[in-house]
């Protein structure tokens, strides 16, 4: 049986990453930064031939107490951006992969762009304590829907879990009147957080 556009499409991609020490786990690729820290690469994915490439890093230790809270997927980054978002004044957002072209130039023009400007935003996000730094300095720079939990889980990380309580807090006044789904959610994840962790 012959493999889909898709898959073809991905070895392309897969074999223009292997040099970058880039390995596919799964529907993403990784790089061992040591430390338990790893770059991310992952792609939405429209139709069966266009990528769209998507940046970040992850770290076990986040992983682990997200793990022990029940909350979000192993292996997903703690800070990521689409590539195009980094790319400056002409942002290519998605690489179209022609059926029956050439998917290694398609591959190799996105792993250039990757490496050009998504790389330097792991190397950037790849160390613990200044990233924990800048996210606490500048909250906003998280979504709406996940900064209280992953603030919390900073400060729990960084041993002050007062600072964690006060931002859970801060959230569940915000969300008192609400019975949507993220606030059902989110006050789940609080009382876990609070058994879990208590000061």
């Amino acid at each position: 049986m012959r493999p889909s556009p898709k898959t073809d499409v991905l070895v392309a991609v897969d074999t223009a990453l292997r040099p970058t020490g880039f390995v596919r786990r799964g529907h993403v690729w990784l790089q061992n930064r040591g430390d338990g820290v790893s770059g991310w690469l992952g792609f939405g994915v429209s139709g069966s031939l266009e990528l769209t490439p998507l940046v970040g890093v992850c770290f076990r230790r986040y992983d682990e107490v997200c793990r022990a809270l029940g909350v979000g997927i192993a292996g997903t980054p703690l800070v990521s951006a689409p590539l195009g978002s980094l790319m400056g004044d002409k942002p290519v957002w998605q690489w179209t992969f022609e059926a029956g072209g050439d998917h290694a130039a398609v591959a190799s023009s996105l792993v250039g762009a990757f490496l050009e400007h998504g790389l330097p935003y792991v190397d950037k996000h790849a160390k613990w304590d200044a990233l924990a730094r800048e996210l606490v300095a500048k909250p906003e720079s998280l979504l709406d829907f996940e900064r209280a939990r992953k603030l919390a889980i900073i400060h729990v990380l960084g041993g002050n879990v007062g600072a964690a309580r006060e931002v859970l807090a801060k959230e569940r006044e915000r969300v008192a009147d609400s019975a949507d789904v993220y606030a059902r959610s989110y006050r789940a994840f609080a009382h876990r957080f609070e058994l879990a962790f208590r000061a």
